[in-house]
């Protein structure tokens, strides 16, 4: 594509989108104020709306800002690893070279993402998400030749847009971005002699000058090639273009598909999300209008306005603390006494509160206030906070977390970041499984259901011992241990188990054998006390 294609595809994309921008606005202006300004072109830092003067209660900002925390430290908590690495094919996570391959990429990466800025991108993510319905971040290698870790880049939604093909994922992007003419000229030293900076643009220190960053597939089937490429022969490309002119900046390569567009929920047919920002946007600006009215009111029952006959007052109303009027008629000044019902306002505020919070999940994703809990009633109530929560984490996992862990994978075995698969190893075969608290609770049931067959079959043992037959213990064992999140590392594998069952086995045939060579030897002694005083009672007979 040159850079005029560009530039239309992008102004048809932003003409797409002038109805539902309205929409945005409201929801950035009402939950994330100061995010996003949908609807200004950002030229200069004038242009910015740091008021917030509309916002009457913040139930709704602060409500969106929990539950978009809540879902970071559930799903893509910095402080636990919360992927990992295995194979489609059982037979290879058993054989043992693999598995310790396996185990020493997820290290390598894990620590990648905690020298990365996937922490801080990723819960601004997650807030676009659950305010507006879609959120963008982006992942990049730090350095072309050399290694220099992982890029995360969290995409303003306001200046980004996308095409998205039949299988519902997107295979073009688009971002402006504004640069000042000292930043273009400093990210851009070789620009070409036709770029034309206006005047207007030029007059101020902080004028902005508009650039699209476009992302477009190649060869969409190249995707995930490990062979060393131009960037001009990636499988995924992009260009930098003047907004104004279509002129090319600079263009380049990838070798994976590096854009993730990310929504809590989507219609068939619809490419942009839904949010429970959007769904609850009637009743937070309902609210607002309540409370502005009700404070209003409340100023006037504080310090009513006065009525009176005309020409009563001598002089001016004096309304100072110890002030005094003068008046010719004492019933002729009265107070003009609100009728405002303050219990109703109340009430009525209350219960949009709790609704926006419902809408939210908060009262999902709190502990409720109960008298001292066993540990077994934490943690089920906590299971059941996160399985309400993660009604989105199916969109997740495809929207963000699969390409994420899988572009990461293949940028660092291409630059040597990984140790060398061995030899047999199919890498086309990895597949990813998440640990985080949140999935973890998708299977609390599972596990929950092996402890209670358990718990039954132990009952049953003493009268039926031939039950006992029934239960594969090790595999038993290794599976709950997995649906509980318990780390592999804890557990000896299975050469190592047959290595210490057989050395007990060998212990104690030893000890069998040492003791009945001993059960032996005292009845040998015993029969020679018997012979003996057998001959002793003959020779005395």
């Amino acid at each position: 594509m040159d850079g005029q294609t560009i530039v239309n595809l992008y102004a048809q994309e932003v003409s797409q989108r002038e109805n539902l921008d309205n929409q945005l606005q409201d929801i950035s202006n009402f939950i994330t104020p100061g995010r996003n300004q949908y609807q200004s072109d950002m030229l200069s830092e004038h242009e910015t709306s740091w008021t917030r003067e509309h916002i009457y209660d913040n139930t709704a900002i602060v409500a969106c800002k929990r539950l978009a925390s809540f879902i970071h430290g559930s799903l893509t908590s910095p402080y636990i690893k919360w992927f990992s690495l295995l194979f489609r094919n059982e037979e290879m996570n058993t054989t043992p070279a693999f598995k310790e391959w396996l185990e020493d990429s997820e290290e390598r990466m894990w620590k990648a993402y905690g020298e990365s800025d996937l922490d801080n991108c990723a819960a601004e993510m997650y807030l676009d998400i659950a305010s507006i319905g879609t959120g963008f971040i982006m992942v990049e290698p730090g350095g072309e030749l050399e290694w220099d870790g992982l890029d995360f880049t969290a995409m303003p939604v306001m200046d980004t847009y996308f095409d998205m093909g039949p299988d519902g994922m997107p295979y073009r992007a688009y971002r402006r971005i504004r640069y000042t003419k000292y930043e273009l000229e400093k990210r851009f030293p070789d620009m070409p002699d036709e770029v034309q900076i206006d005047d207007e643009e030029a007059s101020s220190i902080d004028a902005k000058i508009q650039v699209i960053f476009c992302v477009y597939y190649r060869d969409k089937d190249a995707v995930g090639d490990q062979k060393v490429l131009k960037p001009e022969d990636r499988p995924v490309g992009y260009k930098y273009v003047m907004l104004n002119g279509g002129v090319e900046l600079e263009e380049g390569g990838y070798y994976e598909w590096p854009v993730m567009v990310v929504r809590w929920d989507k219609m068939a047919g619809n490419k942009w999300g839904g949010s429970p920002g959007q769904d609850l946007l009637p009743n937070i600006m309902h609210l607002n209008e309540v409370v502005a009215q009700s404070s209003e009111a409340g100023l006037k029952a504080i310090d009513p306005p006065y009525v009176g006959t005309e020409r009563n007052v001598i002089g001016q109303l004096d309304l100072e603390p110890g002030g005094f009027t003068v008046v010719t008629d004492m019933d002729g000044l009265q107070p003009l006494l609100s009728a405002t019902d303050f219990a109703v306002v109340d009430n009525q505020v209350e219960r949009l509160q709790g609704s926006i919070e419902r809408g939210f999940l908060i009262d999902q994703i709190t502990y409720k206030n109960s008298p001292a809990m066993t540990a077994t009633e934490v943690m089920e109530r906590k299971q059941i906070m996160m399985q309400s929560a993660s009604t989105t984490l199916g969109r997740l996992k495809t929207d963000f977390l699969n390409p994420t862990v899988m572009i990461a994978f293949y940028m660092m075995l291409r630059q040597g970041q990984l140790l060398p698969p061995p030899e047999g190893m199919d890498i086309t075969e990895l597949d990813v499984e998440y640990v985080s608290p949140m999935p973890r609770a998708q299977k609390a049931d599972q596990a929950m259901g092996i402890e209670a067959w358990l718990n039954t079959m132990g009952e049953f043992f003493e009268m039926f011992p031939e039950m006992r037959d029934i239960v594969d213990v090790d595999n038993t064992v290794r599976r709950l241990a997995e649906l509980r999140g318990v780390d592999a590392k804890l557990m000896h594998n299975e050469d190592e188990v047959k290595k210490t069952r057989a050395a007990r086995a060998e212990q104690e045939q030893q000890m069998q054998e040492a003791q009945n060579m001993a059960a032996g030897g005292q009845a040998m002694q015993e029969v020679g006390k018997g012979a003996t005083a057998m001959q002793e009672a003959g020779v005395e007979q």
